[in-house]
């Protein structure tokens, strides 16, 4: 393989950093075998070699020398070849390089290649339709919500007052689709119940930077008074949700501005700096070390929660159906905004008392003071925010527990990639929430090497508490987004967590969309086609919990002095498919809060986080129960329980037998699942739910209607004789009933079968 880069400089550059590429090598592949040596690199920075075999090696060499080559901080894992050096001549730069493979090896087909062409003619427009749901599973929820008494934590799991349990598969309306009309409000609450969903998240009301009306009214000058008219249309969701069943997740602070009027006094100047003109500024960071925006925030939350639906005739924190809270929004210090008060950051009055606070704790502790307010590395610092960041969240819970609150509240998230450092300052509260997002291609990643969204989430899985997921997504226009709903759904079950919601269901209003917007899938069949076979799969428990728990047990340097995080823990990225896997923690001596976990019995505890719980061999992990499977080479999921049969990924041109159904598809990638719809396994069945969904893409233009590719295949369903196959469109009406043909007490199921449609029931027509 030759490659040439020209690379124009307009004029001559120095005192830059360069710039080239990362070459990131797998050398404990297991496949590589004993043969394989170190990576050495070429003399003369031309490129480097790699012996992976007795005799061949291969071999990456430049036509010239680069302007350096080497391995990152001694990491022989990690190569970095610049092209570009500190210093540019103006004019074009011309390199080549040469790549030569051993003899006998293959190239493996990149992603696109596999997907072949996209050639849309054929495919279906707008299969889904943005008002009406395709299939109806409102049967699975009580209604009202809260008809069972309030949700409370118990353990590590939600339960209702009654001592059912309560389990939650939800999404979020944000922003925009708070204030919509009443009609729209009741369309979609019918919607949303119907596509499987009991619970929805109340998120960004209050941001009031972009977002047009938000419960805090925009137009006063101070931050502290709502729009009565959007506050009427939250209770009217409320309402609705409430009356067909579906839970609602409140979060007390998103994107607050707060403004002159609210008499911040002292660091008010310092904050704008980093608000909108005219606006005002958010108090994410600062709020932990600024009185008055505590006080402001604690009296936002009495009021807000205080307040009377009058379509309930209940205050929200007496409402059984308000099911849980989120004190602050991806707001936290110990990761993320610590930095804010550094001195060099030129805000002198926060400075001012962050290194105060530092000081103390530090001189308590024993500290190095230097260290304990060097916030961006490990280490005592970590300690220190994490004690600070603790500290502010009891006070402010304690705030509601006095308000009479009786659900649980989460503080703030583990999110945007933070490290366990985050995690003990977050249980302050009932339930840990935890916030991911995926990429393309997320079945093809091999654990032992690399984490994804799933083995992130389980970072969030603090021993003995509750999980909620009030954002999780794999985002349009990522191209296999379709296998996110059951993937996350099957680990979920697996795993015990307790409250996943998509981000989002909408955050814009629910007219017609003209173009599909990244943050609102309940457009999009790419992701919402598949939601009601998830919401079955998790809701109804379908796939079993693990049969072992493991308990990853961290101690004081492994937690604060380092940066544990699942891209460096293969023992978490190894269990979360296969077994039950939390996070222990340590009594840590510097923090009179936390206390050492202890775990019950049976719980096998996990010193070793590097520990490989795969084992050598094998191209695959499969959990405990033996009901999910994930090949990562081939690149797709079994999901094979009493149910719930499924195959998801790189699934054409395998044949893939499961417990009564097989699947033999051709399209390249897909996900295909037949679900019980009347609790009864498949193969007694005599009521079920097929959803075949692929690709989807927008029209020319990027605009409406999407496009879904038709999946073919052949699926072959043991069922009862005397049923027949009724492919409902988008809208929920019968396209008409399908003859199929029964052999041997299983159908025979070509598809595609109707042209238009992703769902398919096969029922005896009661």
């Amino acid at each position: 393989l030759h490659i040439v880069w020209r690379i124009g400089a307009a004029r001559e550059l120095s005192d830059i950093v360069g710039g080239g590429l990362e070459f990131n090598l797998v050398r404990d592949c297991p496949a590589l075998g004993e043969a394989a040596a170190e990576p050495r690199l070429l003399p003369n920075d031309r490129g480097w070699s790699w012996r992976t075999s007795a005799a061949e090696a291969i071999t990456f060499e430049f036509a010239e020398p680069l302007a350096s080559i080497y391995f990152e901080r001694g990491n022989k894992s990690q190569i970095r070849a610049m092209l570009l050096g500190d210093k540019v001549a103006r004019g074009t730069h011309t390199l080549s390089l040469t790549v030569t493979l051993p003899a006998g090896a293959k190239v493996a087909q990149s992603f696109s290649d596999r997907y072949g062409p996209e050639d849309t003619d054929g495919w279906y427009a707008g299969a889904l339709v943005h008002d009406k749901s395709p299939v109806d599973l409102s049967f699975l929820n009580h209604k009202p919500a809260g008809k069972f008494g309030f949700v409370k934590a118990e353990g590590d799991k939600l339960v209702f007052e009654n001592g059912g349990d309560a389990r939650f598969w939800g999404g979020n309306i944000a922003a925009y689709a708070i204030f919509v009309e009443k009609q729209r409000i009741e369309a979609q609450a019918a919607r949303i119940a119907q596509l499987g969903y009991n619970l929805m998240r109340v998120h960004h009301h209050d941001s009031m930077g972009w977002v047009g009306r938000t419960v805090i009214d925009k137009e006063r000058k101070d931050s502290q008074h709502f729009d009565a008219e959007v506050m009427d249309r939250l209770d009217y969701w409320i309402k609705c949700l409430r009356d067909r069943g579906g839970y609602v997740w409140l979060d007390l602070h998103v994107g607050r501005l707060f403004k002159d009027g609210d008499n911040i006094g002292e660091g008010f100047a310092e904050m704008m700096r980093r608000g909108q003109a005219g606006k005002g500024t958010e108090g994410k960071g600062y709020c932990y070390f600024n009185p008055r925006l505590e006080e402001l925030m604690k009296q936002f939350n009495e009021k807000y929660l205080s307040h009377v639906n009058k379509y309930t005739g209940l205050a929200y924190k007496d409402d059984p159906a308000i099911m849980g809270l989120l004190l602050t929004n991806e707001n936290d210090i110990t990761s993320h905004f610590g930095n804010l008060m550094l001195a060099d950051k030129n805000n002198p009055y926060h400075n001012k008392v962050f290194e105060a606070a530092a000081k103390v704790f530090a001189e308590r502790c024993g500290l190095d003071f230097a260290k304990t307010v060097q916030t961006w590395v490990p280490g005592p610092s970590k300690l220190f925010l994490a004690d600070r960041e603790y500290q502010w969240n009891r006070r402010m819970l304690d705030a509601l527990e006095a308000l009479g609150v009786r659900v649980p509240v989460s503080t703030t998230q583990m999110w945007g990639g933070m490290a366990l450092f985050g995690l003990p300052s977050v249980t302050a509260s009932g339930i840990v929430d935890v916030h991911s997002y995926g990429q393309a291609e997320a079945l093809s990643v091999n654990p032992r090497f690399k984490d994804n969204y799933v083995s992130y989430i389980a970072s969030g899985q603090a021993y003995g508490k509750p999980v909620s997921i009030t954002e999780w997504n794999v985002p349009w226009p990522a191209v296999d987004r379709f296998t996110a709903p059951l993937y996350v759904a099957s680990v979920s079950a697996l795993q015990g967590w307790d409250a996943p919601m998509i981000y989002n269901y909408s955050q814009r209003d629910f007219g017609r969309p003209s173009r599909q917007g990244t943050w609102s899938t309940f457009s999009d069949p790419g992701l919402t086609a598949m939601m009601p076979a998830a919401a079955l799969l998790y809701r109804r428990g379908h796939v079993s919990e693990a049969r072992e728990h493991y308990c990853i047990m961290l101690d004081r340097e492994k937690l604060y002095m380092q940066s544990s995080h699942p891209k460096n823990m293969a023992a978490l990225r190894t269990l979360v498919e296969r077994s039950r896997v939390s996070i222990g923690m340590p009594d840590t001596k510097e923090l009179d809060w936390d206390k050492k976990t202890k775990v019950a019995p049976g719980v096998k505890l996990v010193t070793d986080t590097d520990r490989d719980f795969i084992g050598s061999g094998g191209n695959s992990v499969r959990s405990d129960t033996g009901e999910l499977e994930r090949n990562w080479v081939k690149g797709y999921q079994i999901i094979d329980t009493d149910m719930t049969q499924a195959v998801q990924g790189w699934v054409g041109g395998e044949r893939l037998e499961l417990k009564r159904v097989s699947f033999e598809m051709q399209t390249s990638k897909a996900a295909v699942a037949v679900s019980s719809l009347d609790g009864k396994a498949i193969g007694q069945s005599r009521r079920m739910l097929l959803t075949a969904v692929g690709r989807v893409v927008a029209s020319q233009g990027g605009r409406m209607p999407l496009l879904s590719e038709p999946v073919k295949g052949m699926i072959r369903v043991t069922a009862p004789a005397g049923l027949k196959l009724s492919p409902p469109a988008g809208d929920g009406k019968s396209l008409g009933a399908v003859a199929v043909k029964y052999e041997a007490g299983r159908y025979v199921i070509e598809m595609p079968v109707r042209s238009g449609t992703h769902w398919f029931i096969l029922s005896d027509g009661d």
